[in-house]
């Protein structure tokens, strides 16, 4: 009984409430959803997972890997980084088209290579790493 009566206690001085700044900030977080693909090699879907620095062969490269998780038609889970070379990344400007150029390269990807588990970061970059020409190439197709 002491817990209920705390709890009131509680409620009635505002202290199981959140800020009015913070209100509403719970809608406004949105868990990433996956979309669905069909390519020559299979069918897919996918979702973005985050951006992280490029290691590879336990060495840092002048890059950013953009992380997607992708899901096969057999059940089975990867996670492929496609990889944007920090010079043209700038170039592209903001995050959002940046996003957009990797996710492109992703489904152009799959296109040719159907995924296998434990595949080494030299096959992945083959078919998923972005060349500064092909990022310009994506960049100019995603904003016409």
């Amino acid at each position: 009984m002491e817990r209920t009566q705390n709890r009131s206690a509680a409620v009635r001085r505002g202290w199981g409430k959140l800020p009015e700044r913070k209100r509403g900030r719970m809608a406004e977080v949105t868990q990433p959803g996956w979309t669905r693909l069909r390519t020559a090699t299979g069918r897919y879907e996918y979702q973005f997972q985050g951006e992280m620095p490029t290691v590879r062969g336990g060495q840092y490269e002048d890059a950013r890997d953009y992380q997607f998780l992708v899901l096969d038609d057999e059940g089975l889970l990867y996670k492929i980084p496609v990889r944007l070379a920090a010079e043209i990344a700038s170039e592209l400007g903001a995050a959002t088209v940046q996003l957009r150029v990797a996710e492109a390269q992703l489904i152009s990807g799959l296109e040719t290579y159907r995924p296998r588990q434990g595949a080494p970061y030299p096959e992945m970059d083959a078919q998923f790493s972005l060349s500064a020409d092909r990022a310009r190439e994506l960049a100019a197709k995603i904003q016409s």
